[in-house]
């Protein structure tokens, strides 16, 4: 037995040390492969430090050439909007009355699971088509994603001083040289330019690091992180050409179209939008607009002509929210006439964020200002609160009578307001907005409705706009009664969240459908 013993010992130790020997030998090709990995970053990374450091020196070279000098223009500003009143619906008669601008917002309880009445779902039966595909559309492109950096940027291990910004109720820290002595001295191209190329240096790597981590990790929109990195300058080098000068370096290497531009002692960031951006004045290159960012009331500005490749102009849409501070409100419950309650508290810091969010049209048409608040999200905070009690009420019916329950309870649980009285002039809603504002007007329903039909039976809406009167339109999944347009063969049924207590399909009276434009949702 004790031979046998032996034996098998023997036997194991025999197949044990060939297999030691062999982890011996794949923790040493690991590790060798670490290294050599390590080895191919760290070279990767000095080709990217390589080009950065390039194209600055180019781009300070031609900083060092005269500026030429443009003509300032204007602001543009929002169109004036007639004001036109809600109106009700009554389905016994089909007469309409001029709603009062203050509506009830709570009737009668109805008895759930709740069903349209053969009444509102005949209403509007004659199914007028408003246009074919040739009627007045505004499709808005998709948000475009962040810009690419011109070239990645590595953690630096250099003494920083951490520079912590307040921004709606969050902190973000962007870093800056412990030793950083940046100073221009007189405005001049080739004072400018050698201040361009300290910048350049690798001693400011850490700075363009932590605001690129500052834009990813709070999920900042293009506005947001230029206004992040206008706080963090200002802070760093107070009211100075000095803090223009890094916020300016910041977002060309962040990749953005910017240019600088200066007037007597005085230097000032453009920046190119794709977007036409109400109340900021501006200069017009080669057919792109650079808004002023400063606070300037000359007649000319002269531009300094350096350009990046691949720079991208600043987007104005919001794929994401920004990660803000949360400070909810008071719970607010909302109940429409058809019984339908819910409620909900929004954060005051994304309130606060979007009053300042600037308002702006994609070429010109001022109808495509309303696709930038409608394709807007709803925070998931809000989405969780508020989506619940409107899930359950639809759960079972068809897509018909889902959209109907929405539409009411758009139409009748919020109180009507007027923009001139209430802000003095035309104020859209983000959809969060008139969650939490007392009273909104037609435009601010229609963006909070198509925002819920997409959310809560997924299908795609359109904004409708008539003249002083913004209204949706929904794509069902089947051809349902109403009035309708068709675009890229679909058909979209009319729903006003304006007219109050009017079914799916019924047109608005007053309004010219002939002539409507079509505002594409994403």
């Amino acid at each position: 037995m004790n031979i046998m013993r032996r034996v098998i010992l023997i036997l194991m130790l025999a197949f044990a040390l060939p297999m030691a020997a062999q982890n011996v030998d794949y923790e040493a090709f690991r590790q060798q492969q670490r290294e050599k990995f390590k080895q191919f970053q760290n070279e990767q990374q000095d080709k990217y430090d390589a080009f950065r450091r390039e194209v600055n020196a180019k781009y300070a070279s031609f900083m060092r050439a005269a500026w030429a000098e443009f003509p300032v223009s204007e602001a543009d500003v929002p169109e004036e909007e007639q004001r036109i009143a809600p109106v009700e619906y009554t389905p016994d008669s089909n007469a309409v009355t001029v709603a009062e601008d203050t509506l009830p917002q709570h009737a009668t309880n109805w008895s759930f699971p709740f069903h349209l009445s053969k009444d509102e779902k005949s209403a509007g039966s004659s199914g007028k088509p408003i246009a074919a595909d040739t009627t007045s559309v505004a499709v808005v492109p998709p948000p475009s994603p962040a810009p690419a950096p011109i070239a990645p940027v590595a953690a630096s291990s250099a003494t920083a001083k951490q520079q912590p910004i307040a921004y709606y109720g969050s902190l973000i820290t962007v870093s800056f040289p412990a030793a950083d002595m940046l100073r221009i001295g007189e405005l001049t191209e080739d004072h400018l330019a050698d201040a361009w190329q300290q910048l350049a240096s690798k001693k400011y790597d850490i700075t363009v690091k932590t605001a690129l981590d500052a834009r990813k990790n709070g999920q900042l929109c293009d506005w947001a992180y230029m206004d992040v990195l206008r706080i963090a300058t200002e802070q760093q080098y107070g009211a100075t050409n000095e803090a223009i000068l890094m916020q300016a370096f910041l977002m060309t290497q962040s990749g953005y179209r910017i240019r600088l531009a200066k007037a007597g002692d005085k230097l000032f960031m453009l920046v190119a939008s794709k977007y036409q951006i109400y109340n900021m004045r501006y200069l017009t290159i080669e057919g792109t607009k650079y808004y002023v960012t400063g606070d300037y009331q000359g007649e000319r500005l002269q531009m300094c002509p350096s350009r990046f490749d691949k720079e991208q102009s600043l987007s104005l849409q919001l794929a994401t929210l920004p990660k803000l501070g949360n400070s909810p409100t008071p719970k607010r419950k909302l109940t429409s006439r058809k019984g339908v309650t819910t409620s909900v508290s929004v954060n005051k810091n994304l309130i606060a964020f979007f009053h300042e969010y600037p308002q702006a049209n994609i070429d010109g048409d001022f109808t495509t200002r309303w696709a930038a608040y409608a394709n807007t999200p709803l925070d998931k905070a809000v989405r969780e609160e508020l989506y619940p009690p409107l899930k359950q009420t639809i759960a079972s019916m068809s897509e018909r009578d889902a959209v109907g329950i929405l539409l009411n309870w758009v139409q009748t649980a919020f109180q009507y307001g007027y923009d001139d009285e209430i802000w003095g002039g035309d104020r859209a809603f983000f959809a969060q907005e008139t969650l939490y504002y007392p009273k909104c007007d037609c435009e601010d329903r229609a963006i909070l409705f198509s925002r819920l039909v997409r959310d809560l039976v997924g299908l795609d809406v359109a904004l409708v706009y008539y003249p002083g009167h913004l209204a949706a339109a929904v794509a069902f999944s089947r051809d349902e009664e109403g009035d309708w347009f068709t675009y890229g063969g679909r058909r979209y049924v009319v729903c006003d969240p304006t007219y109050i207590n009017a079914p799916v399909g019924m047109t608005m009276p007053g309004m010219d459908n002939q002539t409507a434009k079509i505002i594409v949702l994403k």
